[in-house]
């Protein structure tokens, strides 16, 4: 985008559209929700670990 380019107002379909792009990237469906999923499974994991065999 050039610098004598003027930002327009989006549309209300448009702001719909990258509003719902937006609200699909975060979630437990997302990557990011996938990704802290897992990694809380695994302290989960550890935490019974340690609740069950102590810090030997």
């Amino acid at each position: 985008m050039s610098p004598i380019q003027q930002h327009t107002p989006l549309s209300a379909e448009e702001e719909f559209k990258y509003a719902k792009l937006a609200m699909e990237w975060y979630g437990w469906g997302s990557p990011i929700g996938v990704g802290i999923l897992l990694v809380s499974l695994a302290a989960a994991a550890v935490l019974v670990r340690i609740a069950i065999y102590g810090l030997q």
